[in-house]
């Protein structure tokens, strides 16, 4: 009788055993198969052909002008250069002679202590990009080797979008200024190779 009862007790080990040993193998399989598909959301993906554009954020003391007259949330009636008016309309935002940043979007004028704001409200910063979320994913991290020096070796982080911007083309944050809008007219180009890595 004991024996048989051993008999059952060394199987029942066995078989614990043998589950145990199955647990770990498929534990062992699942991470595996985890760090694969991390890596694999890592993995460069590069392509041909894309449009390049730049924007840039104007002062209003490099583009003096007649002056029109806005209305600027919390701030009321104010009168600004409207050839600075007019490169907010295009750009996004501008630096104002009281040195907080006029933004223009859904139809109106605001105001930023912080600075120019992304799309995501996120302060500007050079390097930052406009993409379209559907072939790029938001913050990954972008390098445009066909661009000229210094931007060629730069990565870039797309953070922002913008209307036009749909497809193969980015739009590239040059700075502020007008040296920074010459920036823009310099990486403005087709054709250029792309390279992002998801986060």
């Amino acid at each position: 009788m004991r024996q048989h009862y051993r008999l059952i007790h060394e199987r029942s080990t066995s078989l614990g055993l043998l589950v145990i040993v199955v647990l770990i193998s498929v534990c062992f399989l699942l991470r595996t198969d985890l760090a694969h598909s991390a890596l694999q959301s890592r993995e460069q993906t590069c392509s041909e052909g894309w449009y390049i554009t730049g924007y840039y954020v104007p002062r209003e003391d490099e583009l003096p002008d007649a002056t029109e007259q806005i209305s600027v949330e919390r701030e009321g009636d104010l009168n600004f250069s409207q050839k600075f008016l007019n490169e907010i309309r295009t750009e996004g935002w501008g630096i104002t002679r009281f040195g907080w940043a006029l933004g223009y979007y859904s139809g109106r004028w605001h105001r930023s202590d912080t600075g120019p704001l992304d799309a995501g409200g996120n302060v500007l910063a050079e390097g930052i990009i406009a993409i379209d979320r559907a072939l790029i994913p938001p913050d990954a991290h972008v390098q445009i080797s066909t661009l000229p020096t210094p931007w060629a070796a730069k990565t870039f982080r797309a953070t922002d979008i913008g209307n036009g911007i749909v497809g193969q083309h980015i739009d590239v944050f040059t700075g502020i200024g007008l040296a920074a809008e010459q920036e823009t007219f310099r990486i403005t180009s087709e054709n250029n190779r792309v390279c992002f890595m998801r986060d």
